[in-house]
């Protein structure tokens, strides 16, 4: 799967968002193994996650804006039944500004999705409101309105159709506090394996 490799090392980029959402890019051509759900530690965090397939890791500085300058973002992430399933992260030194950065984050996950015509601005995702959605708040994470999982579709950017189902959280750690995202990118709704995938986030 050297298509994983290359995914993954691509979009790691510019912008927060588009770090998630261009990851799906070509989804629907992506090799399809049978599940195969295995306990994977991520590299320097304390977070503990189950994913369906080998992960690849790719980190890379990312300009954020909103006045936090650059941070180290990292992603882990791999496919498998044709499905894009990532955790990505970064540390604020500013734990006042949780909140806000998860904000941030959602919203540019968000807005990638429905391009539309050149020169315009995206359209933006569509959320689901599927009875999933709500508060997220693994043990151990800040306790912030922005912890939440939310299921949204749209067209990517490369004009996929897609599905995603979604979480974000923060965790305080000495140097400041850690943000997390993690996200399925389907053809379609895939509650069961979101459910399996969410829950499996575990805080050390």
């Amino acid at each position: 799967m050297a298509m994983n490799r290359l995914r993954l090392t691509a979009r790691v980029c510019r912008v927060a968002g588009r770090c998630t959402a261009l990851l799906a890019a070509g989804l629907l051509a992506a090799c399809s193994p049978k599940l195969d759900w295995r306990q994977v530690a991520v590299q320097g965090t304390p977070l503990r996650v189950q994913l369906p397939c080998d992960p690849q890791l790719a980190t890379k500085a990312v300009e954020l804006g909103q006045g936090l300058g650059v941070v180290q973002m990292s992603m882990l992430g791999c496919d498998a039944d044709y499905a894009t399933y990532a955790v990505s992260h970064f540390l604020v030194q500013e734990p006042s500004r949780a909140a806000e950065m998860l904000s941030y984050w959602q919203a540019a996950v968000l807005g990638q999705m429905n391009p539309g015509a050149p020169g315009q601005a995206p359209a933006g995702a569509r959320q689901l409101h599927a009875k999933e959605d709500g508060p997220f708040l693994p043990a151990g994470a800040l306790n912030l309105p922005q912890s939440l999982r939310t299921t949204f579709d749209g067209v990517g950017p490369q004009g996929w159709k897609l599905t995603a189902h979604a979480v974000w959280f923060a965790r305080m750690e000495p140097q400041g506090a850690r943000l997390y995202h993690a996200v399925i990118y389907s053809d379609k709704l895939r509650t069961e394996q979101a459910n399996d995938f969410f829950a499996s986030l575990q805080l050390q």
